[in-house]
């Protein structure tokens, strides 16, 4: 069977010969089957897709393109992706979760929670499809319960790690992470102060002026950029002195930064 007859079929939304392909000895005739039950969206398929997560679970990339069709069918197939979530195979597991984050339906809050610490040793995966599924996921989950393993893993030594924790924590916007996030700021490595930063301008804590106001001089302009990004989002008058300072950076788009964040807190200075 070729690639063009995978086209017929979906053509003709022949949702069973495609579930039929997906056992094909071709794994690129798999995977399009795959791919193309997403695209038709019958809830018919949920189960076939199921069952060929379990099948590719030794080839993370066939087992993303499953999840990927099964979170374009929706709703129908929360119940058989939250049980998947228990599966041995890791990369099933995974694929489970990323599907849930992309579905955001309710009933899958509690179990994505759990699978925070699962997802963060799963950013040491050496696949970069992996590493980019998990570290999306990990964005996407809510609640205040992985606050904790996140602020944890910021600590962690692999900078991939520690940029999805912060932006993990960006999306939660819980005050718990302040604390841990203004550690991150003043760590060695720029993606993470970069990403801490953000985070920090999301959570809007007072607590974080101080901090984000000696970022300003960080030696990295990105970083700088977000700081001036974040004052303004948090727009604490204390912030006008060293942002009015920031509008003389040797990079534009840092004084550009600055000029927005001053433009925000326009009334504020005491």
């Amino acid at each position: 069977m070729g690639e063009s007859n995978i086209e017929e079929m979906k053509a003709k939304r022949d949702v069973e010969g495609l579930t039929k392909a997906l056992k094909d000895k071709d794994w690129s005739v798999r995977r399009e089957a795959a791919a193309a039950l997403g695209d038709i969206g019958d809830a018919r398929a949920v189960e076939p897709l199921i069952q060929a997560l379990k099948y590719e679970k030794k080839s993370p990339r066939l087992v993303t393109t499953a999840a990927w069709a099964l979170s374009k069918i929706g709703a129908p197939t929360v119940d058989p992706l939250i049980q998947a979530l228990e599966d041995r195979s890791k990369n099933v597991r995974l694929a489970a979760v990323w599907a849930l984050g992309e579905i955001k339906d309710s009933r899958a809050v509690g179990p994505l929670t759990r699978m925070v610490e699962p997802l963060i040793q799963t950013l040491e995966s050496k696949y970069s499809s992996v590493r980019g599924a998990a570290g999306g996921t990990l964005k996407k989950i809510r609640g205040s319960k992985a606050v904790e393993p996140l602020t944890q893993a910021l600590k962690h030594t692999d900078w991939d790690v520690r940029l999805a924790a912060a932006g993990a924590l960006k999306n939660i916007r819980d005050s718990k992470a302040v604390e841990p996030l203004i550690q991150t700021l003043k760590g060695k490595d720029w993606h993470a102060r970069l990403a801490a930063a953000r985070a920090l301008g999301e959570i809007k804590d007072p607590r974080a002026v101080g901090p984000l106001t000696q970022a300003l001089k960080d030696e990295n302009k990105n970083v700088r950029d977000a700081a001036a990004g974040a004052l303004g989002e948090i727009k604490d008058p204390r912030a006008v002195e060293p942002l009015t300072q920031a509008l003389k950076d040797e990079d534009s788009g840092v004084r550009d930064a600055a000029a927005g964040a001053l433009e925000k807190l326009k009334g504020k200075k005491s």
